[in-house]
């Protein structure tokens, strides 16, 4: 199988030269690169503003929590779905198929009359989001190599981290005001609704690629992988609500049996010599098995984090907004640290991720710190340091993990590595968040003894993670010996 691409004209697909996609400017996949960003910011712009759509809708927990779940479900079961049809009916179509989906579900938001209607838009929007990311990375992986893909990963990591921070900063922001008659809280969707237009209409600059034989899409292995995802989704997210009873433990065990199911059968398929949606050839990978399971780890600190900094800060008098401004040195450092990994890589080599860990664990200690002699209404200020070194360190671990995870996938599945790479994230970023509100309901601690509860379990993450770094770090020295 070789893989082709065809420039932005829409011509007929041609061979991919390695030395015609060696320099690929990484400007060329801005209208890509919007595309994490704006479902960073969604996600996260979202999630502020749930308290103003109690307020406004008269909704219940649940029904909050279908707002979240709504989006990050089907997301995460259609994510690797969504790479390979990308790989079959080429990534640029898929790309923007995806974000027309997330432009007409924003403005479906923003207009929507109830509750019920929101959540039924954002269901529409995760659909979008699954279909247009992995296409990201796929690209990527696809049509630039060396220093070229590195920036490019590089800018695909800062695109998430600036739109996660801003939209907590805007998405506080607008929830406390109004236009007129019109909630400040439907201006969130109208943001994401103009990012989309700029991303669709950015698109073209992108070269094209897609697997160019035919890849045929398992409908029995998509199914089955679809059912185990979902499962593991539902329980993940509606586990708490439920207080952990029977009926989820039924979940995960379709989860389970799903999901051995579609190996067995992913493995049979490629035995017979036909293309599966998931190759176990590729899976049995150690490299990548180690990337992802590092990936998934950081991820979960990650979000166990980020969800416990607001709720705690603004116990201690910071507003929403505050809290979010907070984060945005943060962001900022992350974006501009990203952008510099390329540079960085080419003079510290396989220790950038070592490095980037080790870093990120000073700063979490430094937070630890902090907090044992600083809280109240300027806490904000006494963690920026630490928080601004957290930027820097994530910002030297997110680039390096995504180009272990598709470094090892075949150039011909590319829209592979970026579904698997976005299903670990998005279900890690989910069981983080039950992990720390699990550990918070259990000690039932609040303020400053909720932000330490992050901490602990992000550094405990993060040792994880370290170890997994120095294992993949010696692998890669034996390998070049």
């Amino acid at each position: 199988m070789t893989t082709s691409a065809q420039p932005a004209t829409g011509s007929a697909p041609v061979p991919i030269r390695p030395d015609a996609i060696a320099d690929v400017p990484t400007w060329r996949y801005l209208g890509f690169l919007l595309g994490p960003g704006v479902g960073t910011f969604a996600f996260n712009a979202v999630t502020v503003i749930l308290p103003t759509l109690h307020q406004r809708f008269g909704a219940g927990d649940v029904a909050l929590e279908l707002v979240i779940a709504g989006y990050g479900i089907p997301f995460a079961v259609l994510l690797i779905l969504g790479g390979r049809l990308g790989d079959r009916f080429g990534r640029h179509r898929l790309y923007t198929l995806g974000m027309g989906l997330f432009l007409v579900s924003a403005i479906a938001c923003a207009l929507a009359p109830s509750i019920e209607t929101l959540i039924a838009a954002r269901i529409v929007q995760g659909v979008g989001a699954a279909l247009c990311t992995p296409q990201v990375l796929g690209t990527i992986q696809a049509t630039s190599r060396g220093a070229a893909r590195t920036r490019a990963i590089s800018a695909f990591g800062a695109s998430g981290g600036i739109g996660a921070a801003v939209g907590q900063v805007v998405g506080g922001a607008l929830a406390s005001v109004s236009f007129g008659p019109v909630d400040g809280w439907r201006s969130v969707f109208v943001v994401v609704a103009l990012t989309a237009v700029a991303a669709i209409a950015l698109a073209p600059l992108a070269p094209r690629s897609r697997a160019h034989e035919a890849v045929a899409i398992d409908l029995v292995g998509t199914s089955a992988l679809g059912v185990g995802i979902l499962a593991a989704s539902v329980a993940l997210t509606f586990g708490p609500a439920w207080n952990w009873s029977w009926p989820v433990a039924v979940i995960l065990v379709v989860a389970v049996v799903s999901l051995v199911a579609m190996w067995r059968h992913q493995d049979a398929v490629e035995r017979a010599g036909r293309v599966p949606l998931l190759p176990p050839s590729v899976l049995r990978l150690r490299p990548l098995q180690l990337g992802l399971l590092a990936a998934a780890l950081f991820f979960a600190g990650y979000s166990a984090l980020l969800y416990v900094f607001p709720r705690a800060v603004e116990t201690a008098g910071l507003t929403s907004l505050q809290a979010g401004l907070a984060l945005l040195p943060f962001a900022v450092v992350f974006a501009g640290v990203s952008l510099a990994v390329a540079r960085i890589q080419s003079r510290l080599g396989d220790s950038t991720l070592v490095v980037g860990v080790a870093t990120q664990l000073v700063a979490l200690v430094a937070m630890l710190t902090t907090l044992g002699f600083a809280w109240g209404s300027d806490i904000g200020l006494w963690l920026q340091p630490a928080l601004i070194l957290l930027g820097a360190g994530q910002a030297l671990i997110f680039s390096p993990l995504t180009q272990l995870v598709v470094r090892e996938v075949p150039v011909e599945a590319a829209g592979l590595s970026g579904g698997m790479f976005s299903t670990s994230q998005q279900l890690a970023l989910s069981f983080g968040v039950i992990v720390v509100g699990g550990l918070l309901g259990v000690t039932d601690v609040t303020g400053r003894g909720e932000l330490l509860a992050g901490l602990v379990l992000d550094i405990a993450l993060a040792v994880a993670v370290l170890a997994l770094a120095l294992v993949l770090r010696a692998r890669a020295r034996r390998s070049i010996a």
